[in-house]
């Protein structure tokens, strides 16, 4: 299982192990979000490993 830190302070977990699978798992849209795995931004293609721990960042625009 992978652990997901959401933006808003909850957990969850998922037993996918890409990136994209992992948001895709949750209802999160990979534009909406940053991910970081170890302290290092990755992308949607990036694939981790059970155990891994995946903070969710929300992604804020404006103009």
């Amino acid at each position: 299982m992978v652990t997901i830190e959401m933006p808003d302070g909850t957990v969850r977990q998922s037993d996918k192990n890409r990136i994209k699978d992992i948001l895709k798992d949750i209802g999160q849209n990979d534009n909406a979000v940053l991910t970081v795995v170890d302290g290092c931004l990755v992308t949607p293609d990036t694939g981790v490993k059970n155990g891994t721990v995946v903070k969710l960042i929300s992604v804020v625009s404006g103009g």
